[in-house]
Formats: structure tokens, sequence, C-alpha cells
């Protein structure tokens, strides 16, 4: 565990929630003590008011928010007197201590504290932190493990056995504050739960935190060596593409499904016992439900069935009516060949529960050197679960765009028409990732869920690699756009070389047979599988000196014909769009423009609208069609040529 405090950045820092702010993003930085928005820190703090008074005050993290990243908006300050007071009732419930938390705000307007805020404010500390550290977590899971850690840690820790987060928690605090058990102490540890120091010093307290994780990854390092994951070779993407198929039957809807970290083939079946005792910390049931899928690897959607047949007796053995089901898909799921993954609703979801899978299989491995795991029990899990604040959360969260959880593949998307169409399907909520034999792609489509591969469309060698490097990262393809093309100068039938005619069908028609070829494997298992061809208008109007790119679209145009045919019995649609006079490319130079204009005798605006419409057309005017195709727009629709053109007096 490696202290990051930096005493020259520290000294830069004019206030006390500047210092906060420091380092609570210390902690979120390392992912051994937080993940994606686990733990809570708070400060103690005076204001003065509109009246010229002072008050005391706590900032406390607020929900939502991100120790790694989040900055002063993260806190919010609250009256600490009327938080304390709540801690002298005898009950409270989770609905009322909300609502009472709200009213303590000094700004109504402010973001919910954390759930944890009373407890905050009773510790008698300026600074307070609280981490899910993973390797005193793993300890604490261990059999006996609150004796292992006073053993480990002496007596400058207080020992608190697991009770629910929340007010439950606040008042275990209070008990053992009024006794006089924090006397002496540097930090206090939660069992199943996780750590809290605290000092009136930011610096203390954080070296504190450091300090608590240190010393249990020192142990299991020294005990047990390091925790290592297997390399083994990658499940066929096909199956990958099957069982997210599966996964998102489950769901109602497209999942997205990220690798984990891989265990040992002999390790698989202790360590899916074990994962059946308990998650590593309370909340990690919310991101990975109580348990993950097994899964036989022969056949998809028996083994969903068999995990949803497994969650709703988990559910059912609640027997309490006032309960409604959570989808019962598996978060993440363990293949008998010692293979994980993650099923998330969109990309952010899909990673949390990756790395929150991560971190337990990693405890794990050391549970099976330390001789077992018990986490919460079935139902301390279900309380978290379905706890009504929990809920209350899921139920504000607002849906996605259209396209969330889907992935989609564009060629010839780094510029132009393609670019276009992978922004616009982006935008709509998909996973795209972009091919394109030019390497600006790397620049256009740069991050996780956009992003672009190079590659030459017309070796389907490099194109079955990538395709399966793409499964293999999102778990599918849903749709397809194939869109690469390229228009040598117009030559006469006559004049026409064998390399023009050769390289222009190559690219404009072969490619797209080479990718949908590949491609299909995966379409069948996709989520409303969609392919959109780019045609032109002159395959219904062609012009003399274009023959090798106006057949060349026209056998497109056939391929779609057949595929569509073809593919009808796998669900999946196949259409075509046939744009024409898009400037905003980089086939069309300013001086190709003067000089095509000219050969008309129009300026050139008048040339960019030489339709019936009198319109530009765009190269987002033609995304916008190809997300017709398949956001569900136009989902009864397959074998389908559609024009984008302002209406062309040719073509009609």
């Amino acid at each position: 565990m490696k202290n990051l405090w930096n005493n020259q950045e520290a000294s830069k820092l004019k206030t006390d929630l500047d210092l906060r702010v420091y380092t609570s993003r210390l902690i979120g930085a390392d992912t051994e003590m937080v993940l994606h928005g686990g733990g809570n820190t708070s400060l103690k703090s005076t204001t003065i008011d509109r009246f010229g008074e002072t008050k005391e005050i706590i900032w406390v993290k607020a929900s939502g928010f991100d120790l790694a990243t989040m900055g002063a908006e993260g806190y919010t300050a609250l009256e600490i007197e009327k938080v304390i007071r709540l801690a002298e009732l005898k009950t409270l419930s989770d609905e009322d201590m909300v609502s009472d938390l709200k009213v303590a705000r000094l700004n109504p307007n402010a973001a919910g504290a954390s759930i944890e805020a009373i407890v905050h404010a009773l510790i008698p500390f300026k600074y307070v932190d609280h981490t899910h550290a993973n390797a005193v977590l793993t300890i604490s899971n261990s059999p006996n493990g609150l004796t292992q850690l006073k053993n480990i840690y002496g007596d400058d820790v207080l020992f608190l056995p697991y009770i629910k987060p929340g007010f439950d928690l606040a008042l275990q605090f209070q008990t053992a504050i009024n006794n006089g058990e924090l006397k002496g102490k540097n930090s206090v540890i939660l069992e199943h739960h996780g750590v809290f120091t605290f000092s009136d010093d930011a610096k203390t307290s954080y070296d504190n935190m450091v300090n608590a994780v240190e010393i249990a990854e020192s142990f299991l390092l020294e005990q047990y060596g390091e925790s290592k994951f297997s390399d083994l070779p990658d499940i066929d993407p096909v199956s990958v593409a099957e069982y997210r198929k599966a996964a998102s039957d489950l769901a109602g809807q497209a999942l997205l499904s990220r690798l984990v970290p891989s265990i040992a083939a002999d390790k698989t079946k202790r360590i899916t016992q074990l994962l059946r005792n308990g998650t590593l910390t309370p909340e990690h049931v919310l991101h990975n439900k109580p348990f993950p899928a097994l899964l036989q690897g022969e056949n998809a959607n028996a083994d969903m069935k068999a995990f949803e047949a497994e969650y709703q007796a988990y559910f059912q053995r609640a027997n309490d009516s006032s309960l409604q089901m959570l989808k019962p898909h598996p978060h993440w799921a363990v293949f008998e060949s010692g293979q994980c993954r993650s099923f998330g609703i969109n990309l952010k979801r899909a990673t949390i529960s990756a790395d929150v899978a991560e971190a337990t299989l990693q405890a794990l491995q050391y549970a099976d050197k330390l001789g077992g795991w018990q986490g919460l029990t079935e139902q301390d899990l279900r309380d978290i679960e379905y706890w009504t604040l929990e809920q209350a959360k899921l139920k504000s969260q607002k849906a996605g765009p259209e396209l969330t959880g889907k992935i989609a593949v564009v060629s010839g998307a780094a510029a132009g028409i393609g670019l276009a169409c992978a922004k616009a399907l982006y935008k709509k909520g998909a996973v795209v990732i972009g091919l394109d034999i030019n390497p600006e792609i790397l620049n256009e489509m740069n991050k996780a869920g956009f992003e672009g591969k190079v590659l030459n469309l017309t070796d389907e060698s490099a194109i079955k690699i990538a395709l399966a490097e793409v499964v293999n990262q999102y778990g599918g393809i849903d749709i397809l756009v194939s869109n690469a093309g390229i228009f040598r100068t117009g030559k006469n039938i006559e004049h026409l070389d064998d390399d023009n005619w050769d390289s222009t069908l190559a690219v404009n028609l072969t490619s797209h047979r080479l990718l949908l070829k590949q491609a299909i494997p995966f379409l069948r298992h996709g989520v409303n599988p969609s392919v959109v061809f780019m045609g032109s208008r002159n395959v219904p109007a062609p012009g003399a000196g274009a023959a090798a790119y106006s057949v060349s679209k026209a056998g497109l145009t056939q391929l779609m014909r057949v595929a569509a045919l073809e593919l009808v019995k796998d669900g999946i649609t196949v259409n075509a769009i046939h744009p024409d006079a898009v400037f905003d490319t980089k086939l069309w130079t300013q001086e190709a423009l003067d000089k095509s204009a000219k050969r008309y005798g129009i300026t050139v605006e008048e040339y960019k609208r030489r339709n019936l419409l009198s319109a530009e057309i765009t190269s987002h005017d033609i995304a916008l069609a190809v997300t017709a195709f398949v956001d569900g727009t136009l989902s009864k629709s397959t074998g389908v040529q559609l024009s984008v053109d302002g209406g062309n007096e040719r073509v009609i």
C-alpha cells in the first residue's frame, strides 16, 4: 500500500475543505481501498450564516460521487447538531433518516449526504475517512475473521461486529463512543464492512488509513504470497456472444459483457463454492448480486435459466410480499473453464461489475488458503440488495438512450459518412468500434466504447481477428454498418484500366462480403441485429465514366438483397442506403467543388443543393437514416433500398 501524500502539493491548499478533497482523492485513487464510488469521508468545520452567527457544520461526501474524481462539489454541508441528535433516538426508519438529513442541509438544493453521515458526525475528530479495503475485508470474511484481525492489529484498533449500515450502525458507534471504547484508538474495523480512521489532522487520518490497509496486505503477502490470476486461452468469441445474448434475454434488454481475469480451472469448483458465502463488502451486492452465474460453457440458455431459478429461489426465501424482484440476470459469471465475464446494462455498469468481480476473485484466492469464506449471510445480503434506500436510487435512474447496451461495428469510419454514423450510434447509447485502413481513425475514435481499429478491410484474416477482439471486449455484435468505399478517377469503359476496376470492386464490394461473412456468426446472437450497407445514387441512376464505382455499388446492393433473404431466419435485418451529393467528406475538396459547379454554370452553394428539395445533404443526414434502420424506427423493414438525396429526378 503506497502512501500518496505529497507535501509540496498539500502546501498549496488554502482551506480545510481543499485538504479534505485532496486526501479523499488520494484514497479514491487506490482501488485496493475503494471501488467505483465506495467509501466516504467528512470534515467538521464552521461557517458564518446570513445573520453573522457561527454554525458548527460537517461536510460529508454526497451519495453518487466518486472519491477518486470529485471536488468540493461532492460534499454536502450539514448542521452537525441536527445530525448528532438523531443518534439520541432509539429507532429511526431509513426513510425518516434520509428525510432528517435533508433537513440538516445548509443548502436545500445540495445532493443527499451519505447514509453514514451520522457515524461521521459522532466520531469526535475533525477528519474522518472510511474505506472498504480489500485486504482487510479478505481477512474479516475468513473463518474467525474478527479474532484474526485482533491478533494482527493489537490494541490500537477498535473492532465492531457487523451491523447494517445507516442508523443501526450509528447507534453501534454511539454506544462504543459513550463507553469510551474509541479512546486511544486510531481506527475502527467493522466486520465484513470496512475501516474508519480519524484525526484532527488530515494527513494523520490518511496515514492511519494507509497503515491499516498496509498491515492487512503485508499479513496476506507474508503468509500466503501474491494472489495471481491465470492466463487462460480466450473463450470462443461465438460462445461469448451466445452467452451475452442469453443474459440479455433474461434482462429484457441488451447487456454488455466485459472480461474479468481468469482463475485456474482446477480452482473453479472451490472458488465457486466460496462465492455462495457472501460478497466482499455489503455494497458489492448492489453491483453484482449475491452470487455470480456458474456456467458449464455448453448451453447458454440452459446455464442462464439455471441462474434465473437460483436467484428466484434466493428472492422467494425472503417470504416478503412487499418486495418486487429485480431482473433475475447475472451481473457476472464464472465458467467451468475458469474464464470469467461481467454483464451490465451499459459500459459503466459492466465495467464496475468486472472490477468488483476481479477484487472478489483476488480475495477468494486468499480465502482458499485462509481456510474458507463467510461474508454476510443471505438475509443480510438481501436486506442490502432490497433496502428501500437502494431501491429508491434504482427507481430514480433514468433509462439510457435507445441503443444503450448495443454493440455496433462501422467500417470506413475514419471520416465522412462512416464517422458520422459512428458518432450518431454512440450518441444513441451504443458502444461503437470503427474499422478503417486510415490511421486517422485512432485520433477520431479513441476512448472506451468509442474506439477505432486500423486494418485493411480486404484482408479477411484481419477482419476475423478484429471482430473477435470486439466480441471478447464487449460481448457481441448487434449492428453492422458496412460503409467502406473508394471512388477512383472516373474513366469511360474503353479507357478503364484493370487496376482501377479491380481495386474498386475489392473495396466497394468484396470487402463488404468478407466483413459480413465474418460478422454473421456474431450477429446471429445479437440483440435485434441489423446490417446496413452504404450504396449510392449510382445504383438506380448510374452516370457515364463511373463504371467501376457504379457496378461495385450495384453488386453491393444485390449482396444486400441476397443477405436479407438468407439472414431473415436468424432475425437479422439487412438494408441499404443510397446517398447522393454528400459534400462534407474528404472526397470533395474545395477545388473539386469549384470545378463541378463551374461545369454546370452555377455557384458551389447552388451545386450542393441541386435536388428537388433544394437541400444540402450532409453525412449526418445519412447517419440519421442508418440509425432509423437499427434503433427500432424501421424494425419491420428488411431488403429495403432507401435514397437520401434530396429528391433526384433521375432516381425518381
